[in-house]
């Protein structure tokens, strides 16, 4: 996929997130950091020039575990929002 798609999902998606009051603030601080540091730690691995398999392993098993860890807590957390 487009990598500009990818990043403008991950906007969207975190827009959506801080726009809810359905979290507390340190909920969506977590899920915010948990989500950004994949694409964070691509970025520092690339630049580093030091990407081995098995670092490209690691970040992918990350890829899927901090999303997936992020969606856990929002989920345990969420509060019932009002209803107008």
């Amino acid at each position: 996929m487009d990598p500009f798609l990818g990043l403008l999902v991950l906007i969207l998606g975190l827009g959506l997130l801080w726009s809810s009051d359905a979290w507390t603030r340190s909920t969506k601080l977590l899920a915010t950091a948990l989500v950004v540091l994949k694409p964070l730690a691509f970025v520092l691995f690339g630049v580093s020039g030091r990407m081995g398999s098995i670092e490209v392993l690691v970040l992918l098993a990350a890829g899927v575990a901090l999303p997936v860890a992020a969606a856990i807590r929002l989920i345990r957390t969420a509060r019932p929002t009002r209803t107008p």
